[in-house]
This record gives structure tokens, sequence and C-alpha cells, in this order.
């Protein structure tokens, strides 16, 4: 009988080490994957247009790949798409944005929320710096919304053209004016707002019109993008096209994307190019990968040694490697450590009761 109880006592045991020590939010740290060159090279000129589209989650998006004339759509059946593509541990968009921009992850561009305080954005250099030092000759554009982007992360005049408009309307109408006019571009990043901004006044779901809403408007923009770009004269041009996001939201917290749940940290990847894989991405995409497929595609070496990028070739290779999981901190807001002390009072109430139960069934098998 004391054998059984022993027994009962040490799984309860077990059980209580379990609730009080288990902790999601631990990210282990891989040895860094080298990069897989990918050769890419054909007889046309290669090009890149990337549209970042803030605060998309992953359903909504793959939703709305479901209308008409969507972009997502256009994208998802010719192209290479992921529903499940992850921004790293940390779902804001300062880290984000930076992320995608230079291709490593937070623990080595230091960003880590939204002040930009421990920013190595100094020394680690973004996607157009690091062009503009292999191939000063390529011309880049960035036009853009978020005042975090143009001064944070990309800093004065890192592309050729670097501007920025207060609505998505003047984004989408700049764009398609220079896919127009701008015979000589070779690289073009774009960042849309409105569906982040809804989803923050309005909710962060599927079930919320105003932020469906927004999510179709962006796309609708994208497809209207899209258009200008089939209608340019594009003999002799190669164009990479990646459509993202740096972050979904509602994980937690309806009107925002934090503390960096599962939904908060998961978005989409959809891509299309002369050499891109069709299909769904089986690679697990991550937001790192854009600045490496990016440069691939615009034939630009990648750094080496301890320079060496966090993303990798996912567009081009269906069996590289998974990405390294960033080994950074992730900043506390008052809603967390809220929902620490309540997480850590269910796991004592859950640990007392386990233990009463367990002394309770042991004293019954001591009667017998």
């Amino acid at each position: 009988m004391r054998k059984t109880l022993n027994t009962i006592l040490l799984i309860s045991l077990l059980l209580c080490h379990s609730l009080l020590f288990v902790n999601n939010d631990v990210y282990l740290e891989y040895e860094n994957l080298s990069n897989k060159v990918i050769d890419n090279s054909t007889d046309l000129e290669p090009k890149v247009l990337i549209i970042g589209i803030d605060g998309v989650r992953a359903d909504v998006a793959e939703s709305s790949a479901e209308r008409e004339g969507s972009a997502f759509g256009e994208l998802k059946e010719n192209g290479s798409w992921s529903f499940n593509s992850t921004v790293g541990p940390i779902s804001i968009s300062g880290p984000s944005w930076s992320s995608m921009l230079t291709g490593v992850w937070c623990d080595r561009h230091g960003v880590v929320d939204n002040s930009f305080e421990g920013s190595n954005h100094s020394t680690v250099k973004n996607i157009f710096e690091m062009i503009d030092d292999e191939n000063s000759e390529l011309k880049t554009a960035a036009i853009l919304y978020w005042s975090g982007i143009d001064n944070n992360i990309l800093g004065e005049k890192s592309a050729d053209i670097q501007e920025r408009y207060d609505t998505d309307i003047e984004i989408k109408n700049r764009t398609i004016e220079l896919i127009n006019n701008d015979t000589e571009l070779d690289l073009l990043f774009l960042n849309i707002d409105n569906p982040d901004s809804n989803g923050h006044q309005y909710g962060f779901s599927p079930n919320v019109t105003e932020y469906v809403d927004a999510v179709e408007q962006a796309d609708d923009m994208a497809a209207e993008i899209l258009s200008a770009l089939d209608q340019r004269n594009k003999s002799g041009e190669d164009w990479l096209v990646i459509i993202t996001s740096d972050h979904g939201g509602g994980g937690v917290r309806p009107h925002a994307h934090s503390p960096s749940s599962l939904i908060d940290r998961t978005t989409f990847m959809l891509a299309i190019g002369e050499n891109t894989l069709s299909g769904e991405m089986t690679t697990n995409p991550v937001v790192v990968d854009v600045t490496v497929s990016a440069l691939i595609h615009l034939g630009i070496t990648l750094p080496e040694g301890s320079e060496e990028l966090d993303g990798r070739a996912v567009l081009f290779d269906s069996t590289i490697l998974d990405a390294r999981e960033a080994n950074c901190i992730r900043p506390s807001s008052e809603y967390e450590e809220k929902m620490e002390y309540v997480n850590l009072a269910g796991n004592i109430l859950m640990v007392t009761l386990v233990s009463l139960v367990a002394i309770y069934v042991g004293k019954k098998h001591l009667k017998k």
C-alpha cells in the first residue's frame, strides 16, 4: 500500500513541476545554418517588388485570396505561397519590419519594440545598403507610410528614392507611377498600413467587418499594382514579387498584436517570379527570408561568416533547413505582467488541488 501511495505522490509532484515551470516563451538558440546559394541566372534582368502590408492575420489573408480579382489569390494560384509564415518571437512592427529588411533576427538588429532603444541599425545593414555596397548602379525605391521604417530602420536615403506618404492611396498611386515610368528601377519596397490601423481601432478578427474590409482593400491595392506591372514593358525583365506582413493580431487582446501569441506571430507570404517554386511553401517561411530571397534574385552576394544572414532561400529551394530561432527577450507590458500573476495564481490553485487529491487518495489506500 505504501508503494502505491509513493507512486501517487511522485506523479503529483511531477505534475506540479510541469505546471509551475512550463514556459511557452523560451526560444532556443540554434547554430546558424548556412544559406544555400541558388543559381537563378537567366538572360532576363532581375527586378524585385516587395509589398509589405501592416498587421494582416493569416486566416483573413487566406479568406481574401478566395475573392475574384484578388492579388493574394493570383499569387497563390500561380506562385509560391504560405498562410503559415511567422515573424519571430516578437509580433511588434519595429522588430518585424527590421527583420524583414535586414534578413536577421531581433537578437542581432537589437530592436525589440517600437522605441528602437538598443537598435543596431547603425551597424546592421538593411537590404538597400547591401545592394548599394555591391552594385551601386542598381536603382532602389522605398515608398513608406510608417515613420519608424523611414527614420529608424532605413535612415536617411538608404534607397535612391525614399518617400513617405500619409495615406495608403498615395502610396499605391506613387508605386504605380514608378512602375509605369521608371525603367531603371531594380528594387521597389512599399508599406501599406490600413489593416493595422483598423485592427487597433476595431479589432484584429475575421469577425470584424472593418478589419476584414481593410485587408481586402489592401489586397485590391496590391492587385492594382500587379496590374500596372503586367502592363509595363517587361521585355528583358524578370520580376520577383513578394507580398507579406509584419504581424497578425487579436491572439490574446482583440485590439492588439501582443503579447506575441501564435496568432499574433503568424501571417502570410506570397511570391511569384521566373524561378520561384510553385505551390505551398513547406519550408516554414519566416520574415527574415524576404531580404535573402530578394538579394539572391538580384544576384547580390550574401554576407558570410559572422555577418551571415538568418533568412533562407525559401522561394527557390524546397529542401532548405529551418531558420534558426531568435534568442531575444520579448518586452513585457502591464497586461502581460497582470496575466503572469493570474497564471501564477491559477498554477498555485491547481498544485494545491492536485496535492489534496493525492493526499486524499493516499489516505484511502492506507485504510485498506
